[in-house]
C-alpha cells in the first residue's frame, strides 16, 4: 500500500515535471512553428487533450514517458505539405495512414477504400525511395504530406495526429496502416458514408474491429502479382478475449490467429479503425484511441484483413528484428516470426479452421464481430 502511494506521488511529479516543457514546446510551435495552421481554438483543444491524455498513462504510472512521444512528433517533426485539399462531407471518413516503402500493398489499399466509397485520403510518406511516393503524387484524390522523421511507434501516433489536425474534429476517419483493409457486413451494397450515417443515427462514434492475419494456402512469403486472391485465408476458430490496462482504465482485447497458433504470439487483434473524432479524442496507440473509457462500448462490427507475410516483408522483417530497432518492444516481435521460420521453414498457416475470404459473408464465420448495425 505505501509503495503504491510513494509510486502515485513520483508519477504525478514526474508528470508535471514534463508538462511544463511540453506545453513551452507546443506554444512555441503554434506561434511560430508547425502548428501556425491551427485555429487559436483547435490549439487549446489539442494541447488540453494531449496533456489529458499523458496524464491517464502517466499518473497511472502506465507508459506515459513513452507516450509523451506522441506530443512531441505531432509538433515538431517538420511535415512537408506535398499537396492539401478541402475537406469532404464529414460523413465520408478520411482515410489516415503512414507508409514507407509499400508500393503494391498502398495501391490495393487505395482500391479498397474508393471501392467502399472514399473520395479523401490523408498519407504521410516517411521517405520512400522505391516509387511509394511518386505513385501517392500522381493520385488526385490522395491529399500528401512528408516527413523524413526516424519511425518509432510512439512517433507515428504524433504523426496521425498531425495528419487529423489539418482536416479538424467533428468528423469521421479512418485510421489504419498501409497492411490492413477493413471489411464490413454487406460492404458490397452499403458504401463507408452509408455505414457512417448509420452509426451516427444510433449514436456509435467508434467501431471496433478484429484483426484477420491473411495467409497463402502455399509457404508464408511467397511472391505474389495478387495479393488479395493469394493471400485469401484466414482463421475462423482460434481468437480468444483477454483484457489489459489502456491508461487508467481496463479494456476487452482479443489475441490469436495463425502468429498465435503457430508462434505463440499474443499481438493484440483489436482495434477502432473507423472512428468519429470529436474534440478531445487523440490517437495515443495503434490499437485505439483516448479517451480509453468508451473503449468498451464500441461495437464489434468490422474484421481487418492483414497482409502481413508478403514475399516483400522478409528481408524488412529482418532488420525490424535487429538490435536497435524502434518498433514495439525493440523488435522481439520480429525475432519471435524469424526464430520461427527460420527453424521450421516457410510452411503454409493452412489448418481445419482455414475459411477462405470471398465476400463480406465469410465474416458471418468469426467469432466476436457483431452484425446489428448493419441488418
Amino acid at each position: 500500500m505505501i509503495k503504491s502511494v510513494i509510486r502515485r506521488i513520483l508519477f504525478c511529479l514526474l508528470y508535471f515535471f514534463y508538462k511544463i516543457p511540453l506545453l513551452i514546446i507546443l506554444a512555441v510551435s503554434f506561434w511560430k512553428g508547425e502548428l501556425s495552421y491551427l485555429s487559436k481554438e483547435d490549439f487549446r483543444i489539442w494541447r488540453r487533450s494531449m496533456c489529458k491524455m499523458l496524464k491517464d498513462y502517466w499518473v497511472k504510472g502506465h507508459y506515459g514517458f513513452c507516450r509523451r512521444r506522441i506530443a512531441l512528433s505531432f509538433c515538431n517533426s517538420r511535415f512537408e505539405v506535398i499537396r492539401k485539399t478541402a475537406p469532404c462531407d464529414k460523413h465520408c471518413p478520411i482515410v489516415t495512414l503512414c507508409v514507407k516503402n509499400d508500393k503494391k500493398r498502398i495501391q490495393m489499399l487505395v482500391d479498397h477504400y474508393r471501392t467502399l466509397g472514399v473520395v479523401k485520403f490523408a498519407i504521410m510518406d516517411n521517405g520512400s525511395d522505391d516509387g511509394t511516393f511518386e505513385w501517392l503524387l500522381d493520385q488526385p484524390d490522395i491529399d500528401l504530406y512528408r516527413c523524413y522523421n526516424q519511425y518509432q511507434t510512439n512517433v507515428k501516433e504524433g504523426w496521425i495526429n498531425r495528419l487529423i489536425s489539418y482536416y479538424g474534429f467533428d468528423r469521421w476517419y479512418v485510421v489504419t496502416d498501409s497492411d490492413e483493409l477493413a471489411v464490413y457486413q454487406n460492404m458490397e451494397t452499403i458504401s463507408l458514408p452509408e455505414l457512417t450515417m448509420r452509426l451516427e443515427q444510433a449514436g456509435v462514434k467508434r467501431v471496433k474491429a478484429l484483426t484477420l492475419d491473411t495467409y497463402s494456402e502455399f509457404a508464408a512469403f511467397i511472391e505474389s502479382d495478387n495479393i488479395r486472391n493469394d493471400y485469401r485465408w484466414i482463421d475462423s476458430d482460434s481468437y480468444k478475449e483477454m483484457s489489459a490496462k489502456a491508461g487508467a482504465c481496463r479494456i476487452k482485447r482479443f489475441i490469436g490467429g495463425p502468429r498465435y497458433r503457430l508462434m505463440n504470439s499474443i499481438v493484440p487483434l483489436d482495434k477502432c479503425p473507423l472512428v468519429y473524432f470529436e474534440k478531445g479524442t487523440v490517437s495515443d496507440d495503434a490499437h485505439y484511441q483516448f479517451p480509453h473509457n468508451i473503449i468498451n462500448d464500441a461495437p464489434c462490427l468490422m474484421g481487418i484483413l492483414h497482409y502481413k507475410f508478403l514475399d516483400i516483408d522478409l528481408e524488412e522483417y529482418k532488420r525490424r528484428a535487429s538490435a536497435g530497432s524502434t518498433f514495439v518492444g525493440h523488435g522481439a516481435l520480429y525475432r519471435q516470426y524469424m526464430a520461427f521460420f527460420d527453424g521450421s521453414g516457410r510452411q503454409s498457416f493452412l489448418y481445419d479452421g482455414s475459411v477462405e475470404f470471398v465476400s463480406s459473408e465469410s465474416l458471418k464465420m468469426i467469432p466476436f464481430i457483431e452484425w446489428s448495425m448493419n441488418d
